[in-house]
């Protein structure tokens, strides 16, 4: 055991710090702060300090190199403007924003953690911890150490250490050391739990191991040692796996706030199933020992070409991997619901998923895209969906990206798509095709139409997979903006539809065909084209593309044309095929046409007893003058519409004093006014007429104006009467023949 103890010692004691060396900097974005991991060796000394425009990392005891060349990869540039070397090779000049802090730490592997946090300075400087001191981060399960908490502030000491002369410098791994004394005698402590288990292990170190609590305990050599290595410890621990397992059971069994179990992130960590080696080489690792003892597939090798294939983005490969060796769905796990999702698949096993939309995990951002219907926005956990994507491998981001904010977008959070949208930009290698994509949608979303159709065109004629789709909904986008569809977007639409024939995306493309040439008018050719058209696993596509492509034909303006194709293609049309509303729309046209009988019978009979369809109806009979079943028709409809054909209904009744009260109702002034004339109601002509109306009845209808006092009336002798009758009789002719003037100019 002794030389077990001494061996590990001196493999530590090689593993300390190099005299120069490259220092990777990993990045990770949370909602509050933007964090830097310099991933310094074990033991180096680093310092922070303020300066114009930023922050300082100097490493003053060696020449270092950073690799910053990865550092917005995860994050973006909106705390940390840049990070760049500065003027010597021991440090790193930090360019941040206005009103953000510097808080940092050091990991007990050595590591350097800058966190860049909203918020001004405090008024009093917060002193940096010095690098030798030893803090244990919070446990988080989010991707690696990017998502650490932030440290537990130690308590204080009881009494502050007495002045004592400059300390030695002391090997932090020298023997004998109270941190080896404590890491022997917990190894001895789980090697004999171990026993008692039945089993000895070892696993790699997860936590730090614990202090030990018993004064009487120490050795000489910890009461020896140095004030502040009583507070040290290696980072080693050991535990057995039964410990473990029973560990991750409960880890597992984390509850959503839904009450929904959380599965650990492990199971959807894709950059972890892939190392720095070649895809190649990836899979012909991962396809060895496939098969086991007896020629039987090893379920757990299975598994990690699964993993591989999906990391690469192969769902299909997946699928069939899992399928031919027979792994259960128990077995498989997300994984199939996982590879559907990255080939853009209906997937049939998302149940397992449903209602993990809340956990604080990477399982958030699979059960977004895994539900069949958009999920609500209060349900959602936008913190763990945005740090899923981050840690995707870029080209897992790309295929998944333009989903996503799809789904984002449907559920009324355009800003956080707009998040997904920055995030997929900053990868490496973009996939400018997916950008295009979500940049489409996104203006879509805030009614940019125009801009939307203008990138999806330029998509659309891109070798991105999404081309097919893209062209898809330019065709539609320009189809909602009432313009003509270009020959060459129609008939790329028909050739990609062909060939895609069977799939729901030919489907979709062989819909905007016929919908692009309905757009110019070429009903011939688009009739055709739905004659010939076979895919009854999408008959309601077929019957939105014949509704649609109906509604076109009822709004073309030439009235010949309407009715010259109606009549030629009436068949490929039946009324159980169209919408309400277009039923409805071609209807009224057939109407106004003279074709009452036809209006009636493109109703179904659902429409027929809608408000819209008993309009429609009355519309057609008055058309064929048959006033009593428009009335019939109308009842007791409200609205002003059903009050207006009613009133048109008793006007062709003569009923002139009901359809004046009907006329009212609608608000239709002149028809009202019309009605009373017909009716002889003078007083309201009298009040609202024309002037011709209010002259000839003032002359005719004398009824309507006040009599005069008797009084005031002076007797005229027989020269002045006949001259009053020859002037009245004159008045009387030039305001009939105005009114006749009114009424042919109507």
């Amino acid at each position: 055991m002794t030389r077990f103890i001494l061996t590990l010692g001196v493999i530590l004691l090689l593993g300390g710090p190099a005299a120069a060396q490259q220092i990777a900097v990993r990045s990770g974005e949370h909602e509050t702060f933007s964090r830097l991991v310099f991933m310094l060796p074990p033991g180096t000394a680093w310092t922070t300090e303020r300066v114009p425009g930023g922050y300082r990392l100097t490493t003053p005891g060696q020449e270092t190199r950073f690799d910053l060349s990865r550092v917005f990869d995860l994050i973006p540039k909106t705390r940390i403007l840049s990070v760049t070397p500065d003027v010597d090779a021991r440090s790193v000049f930090i360019a941040t924003s206005p009103s953000v802090r510097l808080e940092s730490f050091p990991l007990p592997i050595g590591a350097a953690v800058i966190d860049i946090v909203d918020g001004p300075e405090p008024a009093t400087p917060i002193p940096v911890a010095p690098a030798a001191q030893s803090f244990r981060p919070l446990p988080d399960r989010g991707y690696l150490d990017l998502y650490w908490a932030k440290p537990r502030p130690e308590a204080p000491a009881a009494d502050p250490a007495p002045e004592a002369a400059p300390a030695r410098l002391v090997s932090p791994l020298a023997l004998p050391d109270a941190r080896v004394s404590t890491a022997e005698r917990d190894l001895v402590d789980q090697l004999g739990r171990a026993a008692s288990q039945g089993l000895i292990t070892m696993e790699l170190p997860k936590q730090a191991p614990k202090e030990a609590s018993d004064p009487a305990a120490r050795t000489a050599s910890e009461q020896t040692a140095p004030p502040d290595a009583e507070t040290k410890t290696l980072a080693l621990q050991s535990e057995t796996v039964i410990d473990r397992d029973t560990a991750a059971a409960f880890a597992r069994h984390q509850l959503s706030e839904s009450g929904h179990s959380c599965p650990p992130d492990e199971t959807f960590d894709i950059l972890s199933w892939q190392t720095d080696k070649p895809a190649h080489e990836q899979l012909t690792d991962a396809r060895r020992d496939l098969i086991g003892e007896f020629d039987r597939p090893r379920p757990e090798a299975v598994l990690k070409l699964a993993r591989v294939y999906v990391a690469f983005g192969f769902g299909a490969e997946a699928k069939a991997t899992l399928r031919s060796f027979g792994i259960s769905p128990e077995e498989a796990g997300p994984l199939p619901v996982m590879a559907d999702i990255i080939e853009g698949n209906p997937h049939q096993t998302a149940e397992s998923l449903s209602g993990l939309t809340a956990c604080d995990g990477k399982v958030a951002l699979w059960a977004v895209l895994a539900q069949d219907q958009t999920p609500r926005k209060e349900d959602v956990n936008f913190g763990a969906v945005l740090r899923a994507y981050s840690a995707l491998p870029p080209n897992i981001r790309g295929l998944v990206g333009p989903a996503l904010s799809a789904r984002l977008i449907d559920m009324g959070a355009p800003d956080v798509a707009t998040t997904v949208r920055s995030m997929l930009a900053r990868a490496p290698k973009t996939d400018k095709g997916a950008l295009a994509e979500i940049d489409a949608q996104i203006d879509m979303n805030a009614g940019r139409k125009e801009e939307a159709a203008r990138l999806l065109d330029g998509l659309a004629l891109s070798s991105s997979p999404a081309a097919a789709e893209a062209l898809v909904t330019s065709i539609e986008t320009k189809l909602s903006l009432g313009a003509a569809i270009p020959a060459a977007d129609v008939d790329n639409a028909g050739a990609l539809g062909r060939q895609l024939r069977g799939s729901e995306s030919g489907a979709r493309l062989i819909r905007a065909e016929v919908l692009g040439l309905g757009s110019t008018a070429r009903f011939d050719e688009a009739f055709h084209t739905l004659s010939t058209w076979e895919a009854s696993q999408f008959d309601a596509l077929k019957q939105s593309a014949t509704s649609d492509l109906a509604d076109l034909l009822g709004k073309v303006p030439d009235d010949g044309l309407f009715i010259e194709t109606f009549f030629r293609h009436r068949d490929q049309i039946p009324p159980t095929a169209l919408d309400d509303g277009v039923q409805v729309a071609l209807a009224d046209r057939l109407s106004a046409a003279g074709f009452w009988q036809s209006a009636r019978d493109i109703l179904s009979a659902q429409t027929r007893r809608s408000p819209a369809g008993r309009l429609a109806l009355a519309r057609a009979a008055l058309a064929g003058r048959d006033a009593a079943a428009a009335y019939s028709y109308l009842g007791d409809l409200p609205g002003e519409e059903s009050a207006k054909l009613r009133g048109e209904a008793m006007s062709m009744l003569g009923q002139h004093s009901s359809a004046e009260g009907e006329f009212a109702e609608a608000g239709q002034s002149q028809a009202r006014l019309d009605e009373a004339w017909r009716a002889g109601n003078w007083t309201l002509v009298a009040q609202q007429g024309s002037e011709t109306q209010k002259r000839f009845v003032e002359l005719f209808a004398p009824e309507t104006t006040p009599p005069t006092d008797p009084q005031d009336i002076v007797p005229r002798g027989p020269l002045s009467e006949a001259q009053q009758l020859i002037s009245q009789s004159q008045s009387e002719r030039e305001a009939f023949t105005k009114l006749m003037e009114e009424l042919k100019a109507r």
